[in-house]
């Protein structure tokens, strides 16, 4: 087992997921300058006021009866999830997060400045996937030659129910980083990501790290790039 946190981490607010949270990737929008404008103050806004914070707890995992169990302890309910750590016989549980003064910072402009308060939302939810990207690479970059990691999978996400994110909290110590679970398994701070990334053999199938690769949702924004359709 391994119980890590994260504290010195940057914030990457890329461009182009940024442009695509608000709606503006296609390549025949033009952005205006002062779109673009606002845009830039909005990402210097939660850069300067972002406090990135992770931690990440490596666990077994074992399957019984169709669930994934966690930690020996912890049971899972997703046919996805299962898919994607098929091969895998340990994952990194964790929990990130950018901090309570981005949330500050949104509900006032949110008040004053509906438009600006939007693109700051936007760009701080770009920065808290970057945190997550960050553990993520962190974790693999210290992997063994033989090992690499599944795409990561959260609680609400595909058919693994929300109300489960409490079993994540149950894993990893949430006070460390300051993130605490409503009782509607609401995240706060608000741009903070829970989830699994499971560890396998590098060996292992490619399609055990993309669950839709079986999922037949149209139009889901959060689709992943597939290749080949697969069956369970």
């Amino acid at each position: 087992m391994m119980l890590s946190n994260c504290n010195s981490i940057s914030v990457d607010i890329p461009e182009k997921p940024l442009l695509h949270r608000i709606g503006k990737l296609r390549e025949e929008q033009k952005i205006s300058k002062r779109l673009k404008k606002e845009l830039q103050k909005a990402v210097w806004e939660i850069r300067n006021h972002a406090q990135p914070k992770a931690v990440f707890h490596v666990v077994p995992v074992y399957r019984n009866n169709g669930s994934i169990v966690l930690n020996n302890k912890v049971f899972i309910h997703s046919k996805k999830l299962a898919l994607i750590l098929n091969p895998c016989r340990k994952v990194a549980v964790f929990l990130t997060t950018i901090g309570a003064e981005v949330d500050r910072i949104i509900k006032q402009h949110m008040k004053n400045r509906p438009h600006f308060g939007f693109l700051l939302d936007a760009a701080a939810s770009v920065a808290a996937e970057s945190v997550a990207q960050y553990v993520q690479d962190y974790i693999e970059d210290n992997l063994q030659e033989d090992e690499k990691t599944t795409l990561r999978f959260s609680p609400g996400y595909c058919d693994w129910p929300l109300e489960e994110q409490k079993k994540i909290f149950n894993i990893v110590p949430h006070e460390s980083i300051g993130v605490n679970l409503s009782e509607s398994y609401l995240m706060s701070p608000r741009k903070s990501i829970s989830g699994v990334i499971g560890i396998c053999p590098s060996a292992c199938l490619e399609a055990s790290r993309n669950a839709c690769l079986i999922c037949a949702k149209p139009n889901c924004l959060h689709r992943r790039p597939l290749k080949d359709k697969i069956d369970l």
